[in-house]
């Protein structure tokens, strides 16, 4: 290596971060001249260790290392300093929605492998009621949709006390979480069954609406999966687009070690899951509470009105970019 020519081409950078270093000792960076001084201070830190392959100058060296000491003790006293309740808020209102930001492939990939599984079951179903049978789980057999909604429509709430609320929704938290649990653990072992997961959950759900659909009660359907079902089905796949992100990395890490590819998508899979477990959260809430009152309670177009408020609210917080970024 030329060290006259790598010094001439690499000594702007550090110019740029004994700058940036400078200001930030005086006065409060903003969020984005952090992350240009993080930025250099990265580079900086790699050409410091060529510098040590090819010159034992102590000028330079001695340079470099003060640079870079400097730079390390802002950006990690800054880290230790931010009190808890700030890192927190930082995580919910701009971390993880630049991460869905950032991964949005893999989440329109796990969508499209949702919504191929509903279109594939309520098209089955409507062209052969019989195949609703099929593709449904037994336990959805007890009554025709018709006779359920009667029967819902007609009688007293199902939930009207907040002890019943409470042990329904701990029921739905733990089955929530078992299907994102299992929608992530798949992607990332195998990538394919995590598609499958995800468009059987697609199919389960298409044949069940087109049954509904059938009995002439679409509208009951829709306000009672809506409230919830905006949220807890995006969660879902969600997980499913975490776990293929995270099986990308795993199973075709390219030129990178295995080790060296999961640590490049960590950051964005740790915070997609907990992101989908906000959202599950959520949702398990209203599927416990709103979601099953009758009509005699909220009308359909009320719920199925929030159902569309709480989808539109949800892909605007995690895909809308912000005007300060």
């Amino acid at each position: 290596m030329n060290i006259e020519r790598f010094l001439s081409d690499r000594r702007p950078v550090w110019e740029d971060l004994a700058s940036l270093v400078q200001r930030a000792e005086d006065v409060e960076l903003s969020r984005k001249e952090m992350q240009e001084l993080v930025a250099l201070y990265r580079r900086t830190c790699s050409d410091l260790n060529r510098a040590r392959s090819y010159t034992a100058n102590p000028e330079i060296l001695g340079y470099l290392n003060q640079l870079t000491g400097r730079a390390y003790r802002y950006i990690y006293r800054a880290g230790h300093e931010t009190p808890v309740w700030q890192s927190f808020v930082q995580l919910l209102t701009r971390e993880i929605p630049a991460a869905f930001r950032r991964e949005r492939l893999y989440v329109a990939l796990a969508a499209s492998a949702f919504l191929a599984g509903t279109l594939f079951g309520a098209g089955a179903v409507l062209i052969d009621p019989a195949n609703g049978e099929r593709l449904v789980p037994p336990m959805f057999f007890t009554e025709s949709p018709r006779d359920r909604v009667e029967k819902i429509e007609s009688g007293k709430e199902r939930v009207d006390n907040l002890e019943k609320a409470v042990v329904f929704g701990a029921s739905l938290y733990t089955h929530n979480i078992k299907v994102s649990f299992l929608a992530f653990s798949l992607g990332a072992l195998t990538i394919v069954l995590g598609l499958a997961i995800l468009f059987y959950n697609g199919v389960t759900l298409g044949a069940i609406m087109a049954m509904y659909i059938l009995d002439k009660v679409p509208l009951f359907f829709f306000a009672w999966v809506g409230p919830h079902g905006a949220l807890e089905l995006p969660a879902i796949i969600f997980s499913g687009a975490a776990g293929l992100l995270a099986g990308r990395a795993l199973l075709m890490p390219g030129q990178l070690s295995r080790g060296a590819s999961l640590r490049r998508v960590l950051p964005s899979v740790w915070r997609m899951i907990i992101g989908a477990a906000f959202v599950l959260v959520l949702a398990g809430l209203i599927e416990g509470s709103f979601s099953q009152f009758s009509a005699k309670t909220f009308p359909y177009i009320v719920k199925i009105g929030v159902a569309i408020v709480l989808f539109c609210g949800l892909m605007a917080y995690l895909f809308l970019r912000r005007s300060d970024e």
